[in-house]
């Protein structure tokens, strides 16, 4: 009677917990690289067959839509926000990223990790916006800016932002909060979940004005000893799954999740190369790599775990993990609520009365509405070609032809419009008429940097063209620090991007003589100058070594024309005579190393070449950033990727 009355008993207490197990999905949605589209906008993109089309894609409008359309299918999910989300318009640089923030938060985003482009608008704006003055979330901070008679509002986000590779100077006083936690947690349906923010580790490079007073770690030791020991302390704390939310791009991201621990981490979410990843990244360590390309689309990934809550003890088991890239395309309808917030946040910008200051460091005005025609488009305009892109080659070719320098040379990025060449044929079966706006001019030049002319050597032309391939190719990703070749006029290369960092060039030749350039060479030459913040008297394009800067003078108005020309002002005064035409091909890769779209990346996501192991990635600039200063070279400088 006793072992039956033990069988009975034990096995109600085995049915009971059999009844405790249940299936859950959990949804996390990644939005990446908004740079400040507000509203849809054209984009290339790929055809599906090997070729491009140049269709209508993103902007918070759609955004907002597809958020609610993945919510409405599974209330448990959760929406990140990762990376350069601040700038990249027009209506962002003249208003130090606010014009985006209410629209923003209106999307009920549950946490991010802010961008090296969301550093831009100086130290004091940063601690404002991510919490340093004001530990609320949503609010506005008065803060001071340096040439302002009055405090600037900064809206913050109504969200945390993690970055667990960013220290402030001040996160050492006990009683103050971190500026960015490197973590944060929740639950959802039952299911404790632990996330982990890495912010970008080249915001020193873009200038060290931008790291004062911040520390950012460097290199791939240090960046997965953050990682594995973040990781285990979540698991540690009973975190069923762990997430990476990285703004080190994928290369880095990939690498990374390679090396870290086996079941550390479930996801790894990338953002900053706006790579469009349809199939997922198995790493080495089991978990996911994905990136959601940038505004253009959403990421929506899947997990379905199996939950099973014996007496006291929880088992999480993860049976799935689905990933879907979904493309904000017209089929999107734009969300109505959010127009209206998108309206308001560009009704200063449009019309006949418009007159806006931008801060400062920025030295622009703009009196003219951003849908105002400047020039047309003599072939297609772009910056998705990572080694020579139309908008480089067309931009360069302007600059020679207003400074008439032998050669010109621009910093690569990713951000920009894409326009079509007049008579060509869009996704949506509309025809293009070449025209460039206003806003779209600040698409390409969101940012302070004036013009000058120069000269430079032949031997330090080629030493910087080596780095910045290094920079953009190199297999130890590490070393990585942009994304985007420079663009140059002027010059032909024949390079070989499978050799070693530092022997890609074959050749280098005159344009207009075709005559090997010799290291001996004196070389004038038109690039750009971090005014009013560079202080080196030797540095073009973030890069030392040229001697003889002149800025070319044109900026400001009226009478008042006796300014250094800033670049998007020269943009526009070139094109009112000129027709953009970036059609040409001044570099040939013998390697033939496929580039997108014949690559599912723009960027290869080895790098090109043999690696070597040396992965110490960026300099450490100190804790006040001033290990930096002067210092130039690096690819992107002041500008970033």
């Amino acid at each position: 009677m006793k072992l039956i009355r033990y069988l009975t008993f034990t096995l109600l207490l085995f049915s009971h917990a059999t009844l405790q197990a249940r299936t859950e999905t959990i949804t996390f949605i990644e939005l990446n690289d908004l740079h400040a589209h507000l509203i849809p906008h054209k984009d290339l993109v790929s055809d599906g067959n090997g070729g491009t089309v140049i269709a209508t894609r993103g902007g918070l409008t759609r955004i907002a839509t597809a958020v609610k359309q993945i919510r409405a299918d599974n209330p448990n999910n959760i929406l990140m926000n990762i990376g350069d989300t601040t700038h990249g318009g027009v209506e962002a640089l003249f208003s130090m990223g606010n014009a985006v923030m209410e629209p923003l938060n209106s999307l009920g985003i549950d946490v991010g990790v802010a961008g090296n482009w969301d550093f831009y608008y100086t130290p004091g704006v940063t601690r404002a916006r991510y919490g340093r003055f004001d530990t609320s979330l949503g609010g506005r901070v008065l803060v001071p800016i340096p040439g302002m008679d009055n405090m600037v509002g900064v809206i913050q986000p109504n969200f945390p932002n993690l970055g667990a590779n960013v220290t402030d100077f001040t996160d050492f006083f006990p009683v103050l909060p971190d500026f960015m936690p490197a973590t944060w947690t929740t639950r959802v349906a039952g299911v404790k979940i632990g996330f982990i923010g890495l912010t970008s580790d080249i915001v020193p490079d873009m200038h060290p004005m931008l790291a004062v007073g911040f520390r950012f770690a460097q290199g791939e030791k240090e960046h997965l000893d953050i990682v594995q020991r973040y990781a285990d302390k979540l698991r540690n704390q009973g975190a069923n799954l762990v997430v990476v939310m990285s703004e080190l791009g994928i290369h880095k991201t990939r690498r990374l999740a390679d090396l870290v621990r086996r079941g550390s981490v479930d996801v790894f979410f990338s953002a900053h190369t706006h790579e469009a990843i349809y199939t997922p990244i198995t790493s080495d360590s089991g978990a996911l790599v994905v990136e959601a390309g940038n505004d253009g689309y959403l990421g929506r990934m899947d997990i379905t775990v199996d939950i099973r809550k014996r007496w006291r003890r929880t088992t999480v088991t993860v049976k799935s993990r689905d990933w879907t890239l979904i493309e904000l395309d017209d089929s999107v309808a734009e969300d109505p609520a959010m127009v209206a917030l998108v309206e308001k946040a560009r009704a200063p910008y449009l019309g006949d009365q418009v007159f806006l200051e931008a801060p400062p460091f920025v030295m622009q005005t703009l009196t003219r509405s951003i849908d105002t025609v400047i020039g047309h488009a003599d072939s297609l305009v772009d910056r998705k070609d990572a080694l020579e892109s139309s908008f480089n080659n067309g931009w360069t070719d302007l600059l020679r032809q207003v400074t008439g320098t032998q050669m010109a040379m621009t910093p690569g990025f990713r951000m920009g419009a894409t326009i079509g060449a007049t008579g060509m044929v869009y996704e949506d079966g509309a025809v293009a008429d070449g025209a460039i706006t206003i806003e779209d001019a600040y698409r390409f030049f969101p940012m302070a940097y004036s013009i000058s002319t120069a000269q430079v050597s032949g031997a330090r032309l080629r030493e910087i063209v080596e780095d910045v391939l290094t920079r953009t190719f190199s297999p130890d990703v590490f070393k990585q620090r942009g994304g985007w070749n420079y663009g140059f006029s002027g010059v032909d290369m024949t390079l070989d991007l499978s050799a070693p960092d530092g022997q890609r060039i074959q050749s280098m030749r005159y344009s207009d003589s075709g005559v090997e350039v010799a290291g001996s060479d004196i070389i004038s030459i038109t690039g750009c100058r971090r005014t009013p913040i560079e202080t080196a008297d030797d540095v073009l394009c973030a890069y030392d070594g040229f001697s003889n800067i002149q800025p070319v003078i044109g900026g400001g108005p009226g009478p008042f024309d006796i300014l250094p020309i800033q670049a998007v002002e020269l943009f526009q005064k070139a094109l009112a005579s000129n027709l953009f035409n970036g059609s040409r091909h001044s570099m040939v890769d013998v390697s033939a190393t496929p580039r997108w779209p014949d690559s599912g990346f723009i960027q290869p996501l080895d790098g090109v070449g043999a690696a070597t192991g040396a992965n110490g990635g960026g300099p450490d600039c100190g804790l006040f950033g001033l290990g930096c200063v002067s210092r130039g070279g690096g690819f992107g400088g002041f500008f970033g990727f």
